[in-house]
C-alpha cells in the first residue's frame, strides 16, 4: 500500500473544516477540481467513502470521521517538524492560528497585525474570521491557539483575559421618522430589526436588553456579519444594533443615523487559550502585542 499523502490529508480536513470543496480550494490556492482529485486519490487508497454531498455541504461518512482524528494529528506532527528544522534555517518565531469575529478582524486588529508584521517578519500568523462558539470549539481541538472572544466565556479549561468592552449604539436609518436623543428597547421594538445570527453571544445580550420591554420582537432578517446587517439599514428597510467600534468616523453608511442605547449595553472582549497549551515564542509576542488592546479601548 503506497504510503500516505499529507496533501491528500491536507485537503480532507480542509473540506472537512470549511464545509465544501469550492471554500477548501480557495484556502488552499487550488481549483476545485484539483481538491476533489485529492479527495477521491484519498478515497480510492483507502478503497472507501470519505466526504459525500448532501446539496452544497461536504459531510463525513462514518470512515471519515475515523480518518479525521488521524489526519489532525498527521498534519499537527507535521507542522511540528517543519518548525522544529526551520528554526535552524532562519529563525522562524512559528506559526499563530487567532480565531476572531469579522467585527474585531475588521476594527480592532489592523494596526495590531501590521506592527506584528513589521516588527516580526519571520512570524507566520492565520486569522480565521467566526462566531465566538466557533473560535472555542477550534481552541478546544487545538485548531486554533488564541481567541479574541466576546464574554461571558464560563469553561474551566479556558485562560480568559478581559481586553476590552465594545458600546453598542442603534443605527437607524434615514426613514424612521422621528429621531431619538436615545434608543430605548421600547422603540427598538416598534422598529423593523436587522440583528445578528441567533448563535452569536452578540444576539444573546441584545434578546435581554430588547426584554426590558416585554418579549422581544422577531427580527425581519438575520445576518452573521455586521458590515451585511449596516448595508441593509442603510437600504431603510430596518434598524439594527451593533458595536459602535464598527460605526466610528469612517464607517457609517449614509443614509443612517447612530444613536446611543439607554441604558447602555456594551460587549466584552477577552482574549482567550487552551490552560493546558503550551505557548510558543511566537504566542507570547502575539499575546504580548493583543494586550495593548486594554489600553486603546
Amino acid at each position: 500500500m503506497r504510503s500516505l499523502n499529507l496533501d491528500q490529508l491536507r485537503a480532507f480536513v480542509e473540506v472537512v473544516e470549511r464545509g465544501s470543496f469550492t471554500a477548501a480550494a480557495q484556502h488552499l490556492n487550488l481549483t476545485q477540481p484539483a481538491v476533489t482529485h485529492q479527495i477521491h486519490e484519498l478515497e480510492g487508497r483507502f478503497k472507501v467513502a470519505l466526504i459525500e454531498r448532501l446539496g452544497k455541504r461536504a459531510n463525513l461518512t462514518q470512515a471519515g470521521e475515523q480518518l479525521l482524528q488521524h489526519a489532525r494529528h498527521l498534519l499537527d506532527e507535521e507542522a511540528h517538524a517543519n518548525a522544529a528544522m526551520r528554526r535552524f534555517v532562519d529563525g522562524w518565531l512559528g506559526r499563530v492560528r487567532i480565531g476572531a469575529s469579522m467585527t474585531s478582524l475588521i476594527y480592532s486588529l489592523p494596526p495590531i497585525l501590521r506592527q506584528l508584521k513589521a516588527d516580526y517578519p519571520q512570524l507566520e500568523i492565520e486569522i480565521n474570521a467566526g462566531l465566538t462558539a466557533t473560535t472555542l470549539e477550534m481552541l478546544k481541538r487545538n485548531t486554533l491557539d488564541l481567541g479574541l472572544c466576546a464574554m461571558p466565556i464560563e469553561d474551566p479549561g479556558f485562560q480568559v483575559i478581559p481586553l476590552f468592552a465594545d458600546e453598542l449604539v442603534a443605527i437607524l436609518p434615514a426613514n424612521v421618522g422621528h429621531l431619538p436623543k436615545r434608543a430605548t428597547p421600547g422603540f427598538l421594538s416598534q422598529q423593523p430589526l436587522i440583528l445578528c445570527s441567533p448563535a452569536s453571544t452578540l444576539r444573546s445580550a441584545i434578546t435581554d436588553w430588547l426584554a426590558a420591554s416585554g418579549p422581544p420582537p422577531k427580527p425581519v432578517m438575520e445576518f452573521d456579519f455586521v458590515e451585511a446587517m449596516k448595508s441593509v439599514v442603510a437600504a431603510g428597510l430596518g434598524a439594527s444594533i451593533v458595536p459602535r467600534s464598527s460605526v466610528e468616523a469612517g464607517h457609517i453608511p449614509k443614509n443612517t443615523f447612530v444613536v446611543p442605547l439607554s441604558p447602555r449595553l456594551s460587549r466584552q472582549n477577552a482574549l482567550v487559550q487552551r490552560r493546558d497549551k503550551k505557548a510558543t515564542d511566537g504566542m507570547k509576542i502575539v499575546v504580548a502585542a493583543l494586550l495593548a488592546l486594554r489600553q486603546t479601548r
